[in-house]
């Protein structure tokens, strides 16, 4: 079940709210009702891994109710490398096969298993809190309630990646209380900003990129299609900022207000900035949790901390990379934004100050370039890319490129959607409840006469 389709939207949804609706009132049954949706959610959308969601859920707080009476760090040592390792199992494992087959000189056999639906979400969800359980900074909390930060359905399958903290005590709050109205309002601006950005701008990029790199899979490209190849940054952001929206809006509509995840990226001066305003809880996770872990360990002398430093950058990006997808490109396209950050560190400390519009330039560039070997899946596929940029233009196109013309509009003028639902929700309007009704329905039922693109960051 898609947070685009009409199952959810027109069946799921409804049902949903109808159900929180007549259990508000209750606080007793508010959690309860909001874990019992989730897994019904989880269920239709990846009924064969429901148990192992359910399972992961009761061992990880298990750990920590146990950890909590004998206070032995190893516990949570080992559940946390217990969920590390059913990750790689699912997500790793026949790349690891296939890497150590290289290197034997045999062929190994695969795993036929699939990927469990939104299994790096709440993984990391566990991490943070058993990481800050362990560090003092968490309390313990009933099952009920840490049920629901792992299964929340607005948030499990793709994020935004919430921290225990941000969340966990918004779990449960009364709904419908004065001033609910404005609550869903806001919330449905932004399902309605989100949608327009995935059914409307990135799956119509989608529409013109899919067969361009199934042909760059197979050989060189030709006719002037690398250029259209190059633009693939702009579909991703879209698709995942218009899920972020999304999320964001579904939560509030039952009480709780998620994480921002993206802030205008193309917009950024800088690589820095621009990994401050993209995927910024995944980013806000490995700093916590992975980069400063690295740079805090006492590897090496204190003069050549600096070294430390900017090898703690580059594994924080190569392990991004991996966690994308099993494959080296990935971790190529990772290794590449790590060297760009250590890079524009330097550059920032020693070299001579940038024009804000070069910086800006530059970033977009490096963007749209790294953006074709994370999409190509392979080197070969994004050299063919590369290669065929030496074509000109295909502007014979014509119409038909207009989302390549209105993609990159929107993403280097507009703000971010929270400023953009935050001006437009600022004081009651019916001229603009009329237009953001009439829009839901216009893009209802331009969703009914396309086919369905999921989510990228579903693969994930």
């Amino acid at each position: 079940m898609l947070f685009n389709d009409y199952p959810f939207l027109l069946v799921f949804l409804p049902a949903a709210l109808l159900i929180y609706r007549l259990v508000d009132p209750y606080p007793h049954l508010r959690i309860g009702a909001q874990v019992v949706l989730s897994l019904a959610f989880y269920a239709w959308g990846s009924p064969s891994f429901i148990l192992l969601l359910v399972a992961s859920i009761v061992i990880n707080w298990l750990a920590s109710v146990a950890y909590g009476r004998v206070k032995w760090k190893l516990v949570l040592t080992l559940v946390i490398a217990l969920d590390i390792g059913v990750l790689a199992l699912f997500k790793y494992a026949n790349f690891i096969l296939a890497n150590l087959g290289h290197v034997l000189g045999a062929s190994l056999p695969t795993l036929d298993i699939g990927l469990p639906l939104g299994i790096s979400f709440f993984t990391f969800h566990h991490i943070m809190y058993l990481v800050d359980l362990k560090r003092g900074k968490a309390p313990l909390y009933a099952l009920d309630r840490y049920a629901l930060y792992i299964a929340f359905f607005p948030q499990a399958i793709a994020g935004p990646l919430a921290r225990w903290s941000e969340v966990m005590h918004q779990f449960g709050r009364q709904v419908y209380v004065p001033g609910w109205q404005r609550q869903f309002c806001i919330a449905i601006c932004f399902i309605a900003i989100g949608l327009f950005q995935k059914v409307v701008l990135a799956d119509s990029i989608a529409h013109l990129l899919d067969p361009i790199y199934t042909q760059a899979a197979g050989g060189p490209l030709a006719s002037g299609d690398a250029w259209l190849a190059f633009c693939f940054s702009f579909q991703i952001m879209f698709d995942f900022s218009g899920y972020s929206d999304i999320a964001i809006g579904l939560g509030l509509l039952f009480g709780v207000q998620l994480p921002y995840n993206f802030n205008a990226p193309l917009r950024s001066t800088n690589i820095q900035d621009f990994w401050q305003r993209w995927h910024i809880t995944l980013m806000l996770f490995l700093r916590d949790y992975v980069f400063y872990p690295l740079v805090n360990l006492r590897i090496l002398p204190r003069r050549f901390l600096p070294v430390q430093f900017f090898g703690a950058m580059l594994i924080t990006m190569a392990l991004c990379g991996l966690w994308h997808g099993a494959s080296w490109a990935f971790v190529l396209w990772g290794v590449l934004h790590g060297v760009a950050q250590v890079v524009c560190s330097l550059w920032r400390r020693y070299g001579p100050h940038f024009p804000s519009w070069l910086g800006w330039a530059l970033t977009v560039l490096f963007v749209l370039a790294t953006g074709v070997i994370f999409r190509a899946g392979s080197v070969e596929a994004a050299w063919h890319v590369f290669a065929g940029l030496a074509q000109p233009l295909p502007l014979a196109r014509g119409q038909h490129l207009w989302p390549l013309i209105v993609a990159p509009l929107f993403a280097f003028l507009l703000p971010a959607s929270q400023d953009i639902v935050a001006v437009f929700t600022r004081r009651p309007s019916p001229v603009l409840a009329s237009v953001l009704g009439l829009s839901l329905f216009a893009l209802l039922l331009h969703m009914g006469g396309r086919d369905l693109h999921e989510f990228v960051y579903f693969k994930f």
